[in-house]
């Protein structure tokens, strides 16, 4: 292994210890690679656009690829081995090496885990984000500017034009509250003329009843409810897809967040942004949209953004994603302990991912909802599966990364009893604001 910039003694003794296969980074030769070896480098945004995976950082990416990369700044070679998978985790990463870690580049930790194993139990956290490395290369148009600017053209032409006004939306809290308790367990729902409570969303029957319950929540307000089983590897999911028709049927916006849970109520995580997407989806029923509104509620978002990865990765084999303007990702929107309205947007300067940002910051600054930006960047939710394809998309978040997380995430406690309805209006008022930006002439 070479590891050419940012050699530290920690990476040499990893390397030293896992005895990783040689290499010249930067070598300028982009031949065809050793067999079984593939290369982890940090590199620019706009630098490489055939890749096995990527991962955003706040200033480049760190790629997945066969052959070598001219001009990166870190970059490992690494044997495929057998009886084992190799993921790319994002922290935050302990300063000890993972088990199965063969190294870090960009922030990013690469690790072996053994086939079978799942790799948040392997790594002894649900804290620590983890996707595999993928089999198939991912290839991807160039454009003047950098990966990624075909869809989010029309976006950017609403942004410098005369009606860019941010619309009036108004989000109710009693509706809210009201369906995050029945989503949550707190309070019972129907659901096919049956009365049911929805404990939990880890399991495949506690899913399918809140799938059930989603498809009667659109379908109520004219929206056009389709199921999309996928599988991934040995894991089997469903994501859901709510769809209102804009008047350009060649482009659409995609409102999203994701249903299941570390088996518990979950009712912020992410409860809440499946609430916050069904009530601006009601906000903007009526509303006459220049182009389609899709609401996805993603599956399995908790085992490695399995179900966005799956639905990313259909739409770009079908040649759909060109389609999408942009994703407004809602990942968590409930917990604001001290009220003093901090709130993400995350977007790590992926492509024109920044022109969304920008527009739900406009929108949080608009009227009196008392908002305040705190930066960060990961690729710890359903955004980042569209960043991998060069597609605009953005976390809108509570301040988790900041100094106000909710103690309850991924714990039983995760229960509506923590929750500030008020923030979780505003936040919600403010991303449905952004959303009717780009949806409505």
């Amino acid at each position: 292994m070479t590891v050419c910039r940012n050699r530290s003694s920690a990476v040499a003794a990893l390397c030293a210890a896992f005895a990783l296969v040689s290499t010249s980074c930067a070598s300028g030769d982009p031949g065809a690679p050793a067999a079984g070896v593939i290369h982890v480098s940090h590199v620019g945004k706009d630098t490489v656009s055939t890749f096995l995976n990527r991962l955003a950082t706040e200033t480049g990416q760190v790629v997945v690829t066969r052959a070598s990369v001219d001009d990166a700044w870190q970059s490992v070679a690494l044997k495929e081995e057998p009886g084992a998978s190799l993921h790319l985790v994002e922290g935050p990463l302990p300063s000890a090496a993972l088990p199965g870690e063969r190294a870090r580049v960009g922030g990013i930790a690469a690790v072996a885990v053994p086939t079978g194993r799942d790799p948040h139990d392997w790594l002894g956290s649900h804290r620590l984000h983890a996707e595999p490395i993928g089999a198939h290369e991912v290839v991807l148009s160039r454009a003047p500017g950098g990966l990624g600017t075909r869809a989010p053209a029309g976006a950017r032409a609403r942004l410098d034009g005369d009606a860019a006004e941010v619309p009036e939306l108004h989000i109710d809290a009693a509706f809210l509250e009201a369906r995050l308790k029945e989503l949550s367990g707190a309070a019972p729902v129907t659901v096919g003329g049956r009365s049911a409570v929805i404990r939990e969303r880890g399991s495949k029957d506690g899913r399918a009843l809140a799938r059930a319950w989603m498809r009667q929540q659109y379908e109520a307000i004219g929206f056009t409810v389709e199921e999309h089983a996928y599988q991934s590897g040995w894991s089997q999911g469903v994501n859901l897809t709510a769809d209102r028709p804009g008047a350009d049927p060649s482009r659409v916006l995609i409102l999203s967040a994701h249903y299941d849970t570390m088996s518990n109520a979950g009712a912020d995580d992410d409860g809440s942004g499946i609430v916050s997407s069904l009530a601006i989806a009601h906000a903007l029923k009526d509303a006459k949209l220049s182009i389609g509104l899709r609401v996805v509620a993603f599956d399995q978002e908790e085992d490695g953004l399995l179900g966005s990865r799956a639905y990313a990765s259909k739409l770009y084999r079908s040649g759909q994603m060109d389609q999408v303007v942009g994703v407004l990702d809602l990942e968590m929107t409930g917990y604001d302990s001290n009220d003093d309205g901090h709130y993400h947007v995350i977007h790590c300067n992926e492509n024109t991912s920044s022109d969304l940002a920008a527009l739900v910051e406009e929108a949080a600054s608009h009227g009196e909802l008392g908002l305040t930006r705190v930066d960060a960047c990961t690729n710890r939710s359903d955004h980042a599966a569209f960043w991998r394809y060069g597609a605009p998309a953005v976390a809108i978040s509570q301040d988790f990364f900041g100094d106000d997380g909710n103690p309850c995430y991924h714990q039983r406690c995760d229960r509506v009893d923590r929750l500030n309805w008020d923030y979780m209006r505003r936040l919600t008022e403010a991303a449905g604001r952004a959303a009717a930006r780009l949806l409505m002439k």
